[in-house]
Order: structure tokens, then sequence, then C-alpha cells
């Protein structure tokens, strides 16, 4: 029996057209068997901008600033707990794809992706959080094995992957308390969680078949306010064709 992905995007404001073209160049380049179905958390339904066979189910949700949208990931993952999926992947709304691949290197039990500055700069200068009153906390002393995780890509099996984003949602509503938000959000949580219980599926910077945090060369994405429309006039006007974005531009493949 085929496998039953569900690939979780969530794309307000400026990255719905960023979500878009994650689908479209996903379902262009995929030659995998798996029954694959879209989750598209965002603040307008893609479904005129997508061709009509592409199995996308739109959710309904709104950010007032990029912190808002970076930390509901949890919370959105967690609404599909019924969905009919074997596995739910969340992938960033800017992750790019220019190539064919399968879904192979992305399934596991667990999934967490090696940070491209797992063995340089990103522990110490940016990345683990060292507050010892934060849910996010990996101390200075840890005799664990270390390894940063990025936050575009995590995942595994569906009933798996529900549980651990229960606890992280936990985690940041406890953080609220204090007051406290992490360095790196999101990402510190995962990062804290995985370092306790790492994952069954690591995929390594090496293996990485995707580009990521390609915006197409569009600046301020992370302004709510951001005017994307005339790259959405474009895709809306050629759903049925691959789109890309280049320079800050829809380009119709």
């Amino acid at each position: 029996m085929n496998k039953k992905i569900g690939i979780v995007i969530l794309a307000t404001n400026s990255y719905f057209v960023l979500g878009v073209r994650l689908i479209k160049k996903f379902a262009h380049y995929y030659k995998g068997s798996a029954d694959i179905k879209f989750y598209f958390f965002s603040d307008e339904d893609p479904v005129l901008y997508l061709p009509k066979d592409i199995n996308v189910e739109y959710h309904h949700s709104k950010s007032n600033s990029w912190l808002d949208g970076t930390n509901s990931k949890f919370i959105n993952i967690m609404s599909l707990e019924n969905c009919d999926r074997d596995y739910l992947v969340y992938f960033d709304a800017d992750t790019d794809i220019n190539k064919d691949f399968t879904e192979d290197w992305f399934i596991g039990e667990t999934i967490g992706l090696e940070h491209f500055g797992n063995n340089t700069w990103m522990k110490e200068v940016k990345g683990y959080d060292r507050n010892s009153q934060s849910k996010a906390y990996i101390p200075y002393n840890t005799t664990l094995p270390q390894m940063y995780y990025h936050g575009c890509l995590f995942g595994g099996r569906k009933d798996k992957i529900i549980k651990i984003c229960k606890i992280l949602r936990e985690w940041q509503l406890e953080d609220k308390k204090i007051p406290y938000e992490p360095g790196v959000n999101d990402e510190s949580y995962i990062n804290a969680y995985f370092h306790y219980n790492p994952p069954t599926h690591v995929v390594h910077v090496k293996d990485y078949e995707f580009i990521v945090s390609d915006k197409g060369s569009i600046e301020g994405t992370r302004n709510v306010n951001l005017d994307v429309s005339n790259i959405k006039e474009v895709m809306k006007n050629n759903r049925e064709r691959y789109i890309d974005i280049e320079n800050g531009v829809a380009i119709v493949k």
C-alpha cells in the first residue's frame, strides 16, 4: 500500500506566493509513488492558483507578525490530528525545488534536518537556548550528543508528530508566562526536544534535496504588509502552468 503523506505549509501574508510556488514545484518534480496531500495554512485559499488535480486542503490562519506566524507551526500541525495521513511533514513555505525527487530521503518515524551551521557556528552563536528558565533550555555541560536541527523541515508518523507538537506547544505557553521568547523561536523548542529525544531519521545537509530559505529574491518577506499582488496575478492567470519566482518576479515555465 502506498504511503499517505501530508505536506504541511504555513504561508501567511507575503509567504502565500512562496507557499504556492512550493506546492506547484513539489508536484512538478515529484516522482515517487506516495499519496501526497498538501495542508496549506494561510490567510488566503490557494485553490484558484493551483492546478485542479493537486490535492490541497486549505486551513485559514492569520498572523499579525512574522513571529506570530512562525510560532503557530505547532498548533497548526496539531489541528491535523484526525486527518487521514500516515505521515505529516512540515516544510517552510520558502523552500524551493529544482530537480526530480521521491519521498525516500525525508520519511521516517520522526524526522529532523541537520542545520547547515551544525558543525560551525549555529549551536553557540545563535542556536541552543541557554536560559535555564526556558523550556527550550539546553545546558552547556550536556553530556548528550549535540546536533543542531533546522526548523524548516520536521515531521514523522502522524501520531508521533502530533504528540511532539502538543509538547512543544505547551512549552511555548509555559515560556509565555515568564515571559520569554527563545532566541530562534520555534526552532529552539525543536532543538530542545530532539536533543533529549533524537529523531529516528536525520536528514543530513549533504542529503537534503531541496533549497533552504529561497525567497526568489523577494525582499522584506517578514513585513506583513509587503505587496506581492503582481506575483499573485501571474500565478492566478497561469494556474495550470509551472511557476517559479526569480528576482522577485513570477516566471511562467
